[in-house]
């Protein structure tokens, strides 16, 4: 049988190849591990912070004590001035400013109203929403701390001065990821684009390096079967980096592997098409490989795992989910691991991706005949008269 002859040729030829090794033994081990080291820490800690105490009263000096000894912060600096402190932000030496003015404990202390400045450096978006929570939480714990004090300044007992200044609070119950951590947000995604990018490239450098004997007969065949053995090829690796995420890096897996796997067979299947299409447009494994890392970028921008695909413009949606596989992958695999989902929850996923395989596997299979069948018979040609 053509499959299953073409699955040994090319599983064989894995290992004939160092490059091809390279990508599907090591590359998703490589990755998984060098961007699991990038976001190991949980929380982002010991931000850089300025604080400017105008009031230089007992409250101000709790105040600034509550921030030394938060581990998210580190008092770097204490400006003189309010020009000295914008200027620690704006130098980068300082990523949020405080700001306790003149007259803060008096007001305060007469029921009047006064305010605690938080200048934020927002160019990095991380640092400054874990700077902006944690000083709400702080400024907020102080407040309802100082309204217990001055309700009981009026001899009420500490349990009723606790009931009247906490009439109501919020209750929560963070679910699947109660940490809200980057790495369990990111790194279930970045596996799907690993993923994507390293069978890209193994199936683009098959396609182009054996297109003399896939352009031919049965090409249908031969290419799934060319795939089949890229994907079997990179399963162990892919394993392994499963076992990394939950034993190092105690990423909370719970989710079928099952679901997962048959999502993964359905999504290679579609990358062929495209793979197919940019090899017969490129025709040259370095050019193949300058275009499918180019794309690495836009589609896992686009998958739903940055921004939410509910929040794109819908034209633009559609365009997505025509042109490229991904926003049907990444982050429904994420959801599937992370919260358990069951298989008929991602079976309109995988019915998209089939739409997407009848469409662009046939596209790509008659754009890699003409392209090869017709330089293999150029080839041919010129080697003709010099036998």
């Amino acid at each position: 049988m053509i499959f299953i002859e073409t699955f040994k040729r090319e599983f064989l030829s894995i290992f004939k190849n160092r490059g091809m090794m390279i990508l599907l033994f090591i590359g998703p081990i490589f990755l998984t591990l060098y961007f699991g080291g990038v976001y190991y820490n949980d929380y982002v800690n010991d931000i850089p912070i300025a604080i400017l105490d105008e009031d230089g009263s007992s409250l101000s000096h709790l105040v600034s004590n509550y921030f030394l000894t938060n581990e998210r912060f580190e008092i770097t600096n204490y400006p003189s001035s309010r020009q000295e402190l914008q200027n620690l932000i704006d130098d980068g030496k300082a990523q949020m400013g405080i700001f306790i003015p003149n007259g803060f404990e008096s007001k305060v202390t007469t029921y009047q109203s006064s305010q605690i400045l938080a200048i934020t450096d927002g160019t990095n978006i991380v640092v400054a929403n874990n700077a902006i929570a944690q000083a709400t939480l702080i400024t907020q714990s102080i407040s309802a701390g100082i309204e217990m004090k001055l309700i009981q300044g009026k001899d009420l007992s500490p349990q009723m001065a606790q009931n009247i200044a906490l009439t109501y609070n919020i209750g929560e119950r963070i679910l699947f990821d109660p940490k809200m951590t980057y790495m369990n947000y990111l790194i279930t995604c970045f596996l799907a684009v690993f993923m994507q990018q390293l069978m890209l490239s193994a199936m683009g450098s098959t396609f182009i390096r054996h297109s003399e004997y896939l352009s031919s007969g049965n090409v249908t065949q031969k290419v799934l079967a060319a795939v089949s053995s890229c994907f079997v090829g990179i399963l162990p690796s892919v394993a392994m980096c499963m076992f990394i995420l939950i034993n190092l890096f105690h990423v909370p897996i719970v989710g079928n592997i099952g679901t997962v796997i048959v999502m993964t067979v359905f999504f290679v299947i579609a990358l062929t098409g495209p793979s197919l299409l940019i090899s017969s447009m490129t025709k040259v494994r370095v050019k193949y490989s300058q275009f499918s890392f180019m794309l690495s970028l836009p589609t896992f921008v686009s998958s739903g795992c940055v921004w939410p695909v509910d929040q794109m413009p819908k034209i633009l949606e559609i365009i997505i989910r025509a042109c490229w596989p991904l926003i049907n992958y990444a982050k429904i695999v994420q959801e599937v691991l992370m919260k358990g989902m069951d298989f008929k929850t991602v079976v309109p996923n995988i019915l998209e991706m089939v739409i997407f395989i009848l469409i662009w596997l046939p596209i790509g299979i008659i754009c890699y005949k003409k392209a090869f069948n017709k330089n293999n018979t150029q080839i041919k040609m010129v080697e003709m008269p010099n036998n």
